[in-house]
């Protein structure tokens, strides 16, 4: 397998998708409960409201995306070089 996302398997491409996309939904999840909301009395029911101001959060699930997306990447580095 060679370092080029483009040429990997199409299980490889998928498996880096949905790592990213996992850690996309991790940074939001993290992000809600770092808002002052999760505290609030019925603090997951606010939580479908609160996904409609991205203006809060959207760093979390961007830095989530990208850094399991590089994690993934830097864990497939050694694996090529064999």
């Amino acid at each position: 397998m060679t370092m080029n996302p483009f040429s990997w398997t199409l299980q490889h491409r998928v498996a880096w998708f949905i790592v990213s996309v996992s850690g996309a939904v991790a940074g939001v999840l993290f992000a809600f409960i770092q808002s002052p909301l999760f505290f609030a009395p019925q603090g997951w029911s606010v939580f479908a409201s609160w996904l409609w101001s991205p203006g809060l959060y959207w760093v979390w699930p961007v830095a989530g995306f990208f850094g399991t997306a590089l994690l993934f990447y830097l864990v497939q580095l050694p694996r090529s070089s064999n």
